[in-house]
């Protein structure tokens, strides 16, 4: 295929084509139907492509398939659910999906070999759409008490998973400026629910606040499996970075005391 045809198909040029970084900020419902803004960066341009869940587990097939051994064991996909027990237009569920499939797609592009393979650049090139740049994000005010977090790790206990959390306040000397806390998800999730009851009379200030993490009935979900617990911890990392960039709750004592701020 020419660069032309390829062009003409909505491809990149082959020297293009490898992947050099994806995400997906955003969700649009179209008729209906939950499609997940996906953008992604090639070589020398970034373009955009709307998916539907139902594109994503159809081409997770294909990368199976093809990629074999090399198919990275981080890379999580995020199974079908029953439409009888989950809301799938709910803000919450396509928030956690959307997160799951971001953290899926960023894992087989952080493989080299496979972010130039033609399956994954087929898949991500096909319906290829200009991106809209948006203004970047606002920066964080010079007073805050945490600039960063994440949730690097786990510890498995007997009963019951640890997740670390480790802080960052980069406006701190090099001491002072890193340190770590431990919760269950039970912790976070009371966390969570405490600031949003001292909001309950300021209905605007409450709104700002990211969807709450969502509790897994354990009649449905095995909490001590691997897979359950790495999706998890990706859901609460992506929690607490949309927390500590909402004004209302980085300056929270309940968000500051929870995340052992001195």
């Amino acid at each position: 295929m020419t660069t032309l045809e390829a062009e003409s198909k909505g491809l990149p040029p082959q020297e293009k084509e490898a992947i050099k970084s994806v995400s997906i900020p955003s969700a649009k419902v179209i008729d209906g139907n939950v499609h997940y803004v996906v953008q992604v960066q090639g070589a020398f341009n970034a373009w955009c492509v709307l998916k539907r869940y139902s594109a994503f587990e159809e081409a997770h097939k294909e990368f199976v398939d093809a990629f074999k051994s090399s198919f990275p064991s981080g890379a999580v996909f995020p199974p079908k659910k029953i439409k009888l027990f989950q809301n799938h237009s709910s803000p919450e569920f396509i928030e956690e999906r959307r997160v799951l499939l971001e953290n899926y797609l960023r894992k087989l592009v952080a493989v080299k070999n496979l972010a130039k393979h033609s399956v994954l650049t087929a898949f991500l090139t096909k319906g290829k759409q200009k991106l809209d740049i948006k203004e970047k994000d606002e920066a964080m005010p010079e007073d805050v008490e945490i600039t960063d977090v994440s949730i690097p790790a786990t510890r498995i206990m007997s009963d019951h998973v640890l997740y670390q959390i480790d802080l960052v306040n980069e406006r701190k000397r090099k001491t002072y400026s890193k340190w770590c806390v431990l919760k269950r998800f039970t912790q976070i999730y009371e966390m969570d629910q405490k600031l949003r009851q001292s909001l309950a009379e300021d209905p605007e200030k409450l709104a700002t606040l990211p969807p709450a993490p969502q509790k897994k009935p354990k009649l449905l979900h095995d909490h001590m499996d691997p897979t359950f617990i790495e999706s998890r911890r990706i859901l609460l990392q992506n929690y607490l970075k949309k927390l500590i960039k909402c004004h209302v709750a980085i300056r929270s004592l309940i968000v500051l005391e929870f995340l052992g701020v001195q």
